[in-house]
């Protein structure tokens, strides 16, 4: 309508005249090209290698020594500590921040005999009854 004259516009806007369809402009438009979608640059695992997971014995007598244990577990190594020679106090300790330590890494803690713990990383499943469940005749106290 943009090239009619004010006459035929008043005309059409009356519903006597009839409206001359205007073909639209055709733009010339780029073909679609299709473009491999960009990933971004992540770790790649190969998930059929074959990873030895290893797990470390500790029998600490100080306190000083839990840094060690901890750095274990911060390699995604898992932790048997024998807490029996140490003192009550200490081994205390050791078991309190180890088990904070344990929190910060998403990991587990399992009690496998008197004084004896496992400590584990997220990437180590430990399954199995607790040390606690059993009496000493080495019966489930959870069967009953």
């Amino acid at each position: 309508m943009s090239g009619k004259n004010f006459l035929d516009k008043m005309m059409y806007f009356l519903g006597i005249g009839d409206e001359e369809l205007e073909e639209p402009e055709k733009d010339e438009y780029e073909p679609y090209v299709v473009r491999a979608e960009q990933k971004p640059a992540g770790r790649v695992i190969n998930i059929h290698q074959t990873s030895k997971n290893k797990m470390v014995i500790f029998k600490p007598q100080f306190f000083e020594e839990v840094r060690e244990i901890t750095d274990e577990v911060k390699n995604r190594r898992a932790a048997i500590v024998n807490l029996e020679r140490m003192d009550k106090e200490n081994a205390k300790r050791v078991l309190d921040f180890m088990a904070g330590s344990i929190y910060a890494l998403n990991g587990t803690v399992k009690k496998i005999g008197a004084g004896i713990f496992i400590f584990a990383p997220d990437n180590i499943d430990v399954s199995g009854v607790d040390a606690d469940d059993y009496d000493a005749n080495g019966t489930s106290l959870v069967s009953r």
